[in-house]
């Protein structure tokens, strides 16, 4: 008898069914990957404000060049800043988080006098939002610098 009770419960393993382990394996993987590519995809960060990199690949795009180095960003007061090669000559670019006390008071003294030192160096800057561009004014392709960053929103 309890062999035909067996034989009534069990079920037949058809080769489209996907076990319920496997199943939910998988649809969680599936919503990580889709939740980490549509946020590495997004271009507005919490603050509403682009991103560094979003900065360089426009700036990549309308003047040429490569990225060639992430720069220091203690001694300008930045959170981020990078590097690009563009016509034989690096020119840097840095992004400040205006909702700290110290970066902004310094982001307004630059935008003030369009200028930063930097180890007792002086550069001219130019003032996008929060980013800001210097070691650009020795370069051949200046003009086309300074347009291209503030044709950036």
């Amino acid at each position: 008898m309890q062999k035909k009770t067996e034989s009534i419960f069990r079920t037949k393993s058809l080769p489209f069914c996907v076990p319920v382990k496997v199943f939910s394996a998988l649809f969680l993987s599936l919503f990580l990957f889709s939740t980490l590519f549509l946020s590495s995809c997004m271009s507005i960060e919490a603050d509403g404000s682009r991103r560094l990199s979003e900065l360089a690949a426009h700036m990549i795009k309308h003047t040429g060049g490569q990225i060639s180095a992430m720069m220091m960003v203690e001694p300008v007061r930045a959170s981020d800043g990078l590097a690009i090669k563009i016509a034989g000559r690096e020119v840097a670019f840095y992004k400040y988080d205006l909702s700290l006390p110290r970066a902004k008071k310094k982001y307004e003294h630059i935008r003030a006098h369009k200028c930063v030192y930097i180890s007792g160096v002086r550069f001219d800057a130019e003032i996008n939002g929060p980013f800001m561009m210097i070691d650009h004014t020795k370069n051949m392709k200046r003009k086309e610098l300074i347009e291209a960053f503030h044709k950036f929103r």
